[in-house]
């Protein structure tokens, strides 16, 4: 007997992720982080993703992680939360 199932990409907005390295920037980030460094999200952070790659952003989601850090970064640094 066949098996339905749906396929759905862990990369869309709404979904969970994680950074896989420490992110940093040159400029300070958007929100709180509550840390010495503005400019740094650590390896594991959790996020949920606010909007997909566009034309100008290819490659690029925009992703809230916790204590309200919204930034933009490439699909090479998060990986979907399990």
């Amino acid at each position: 007997m066949p098996t339905r199932a749906t396929e759905y990409s862990l990369y869309t907005p709404g979904k969970l992720v994680t950074s896989r390295t420490d992110l940093h920037s040159s400029s300070p980030i958007d929100g709180d982080a509550g840390e010495d460094n503005p400019n740094h999200v650590r390896c594991g952070t959790m996020g949920i993703i606010l909007k997909a790659p566009t034309p100008e952003r290819k490659a690029q989601y925009q992703v809230q992680f916790l204590k309200n850090i919204i930034w933009w970064v490439n699909a090479s640094e998060i990986e979907p939360y399990l």
